[in-house]
C-alpha cells in the first residue's frame, strides 16, 4: 500500500475515535475524538465514503495505524483501487479522485474525494 499521513502520530497512551459523522450532499464531517479534544475532519462535495470496523481494514495495517498518523492520503492500493477494477465505477477515469483513510480503535472511514480534507477543532 502507498500512501502520504496528512495528520500526525498520536503519542503514546493516547486513543482516537470517530465519534460522529454527517453527510449532507456537499459536505461530509467527520468528527474524532482524540483523548478529551475533538477535531471535525471536513470534505467538500466528496463522491463517496465507507465506514467500517478496523478489522474489516486488515490490508490498512499496520501502514496506516496511529503510530504513524490518524489521516492519511492513500495514493495506492485501497478502497478507490479496488472500486477502479469495477466496470460499474463511471469515476474510475477520474484522475484527480482521491482517497483518504480515517482512522479509529473502533470504526475507520474511508473517503473518495477531490479535494484534501480540512481539519479543525469541532464545534461539537
Amino acid at each position: 500500500m502507498e500512501f502520504k499521513t496528512l495528520e500526525p502520530a498520536l503519542t503514546e497512551g493516547e486513543t482516537i475515535e470517530i465519534v460522529h459523522i454527517e453527510f449532507d450532499i456537499e459536505t461530509l464531517t467527520i468528527t474524532v475524538r482524540i483523548d478529551g479534544d475533538k477535531l471535525d475532519v471536513v470534505f467538500k462535495t466528496p463522491n463517496g465514503y465507507r465506514v467500517l470496523d478496523e478489522g474489516d481494514l486488515l490490508e490498512f495495517w499496520p501502514s496506516c495505524s496511529s503510530n504513524v498518523g490518524w489521516l492519511h492520503e492513500i495514493i495506492d492500493g485501497g478502497w478507490l483501487s479496488q472500486e477502479r477494477m469495477r466496470p460499474g465505477f463511471i469515476s474510475s477515469k477520474d484522475a484527480e479522485l482521491n482517497e483518504y483513510f480515517v482512522i479509529g480503535c473502533n470504526y475507520c472511514a474511508n473517503v473518495l474525494a477531490w479535494e484534501a480534507p480540512d481539519v479543525s477543532e469541532s464545534i461539537r
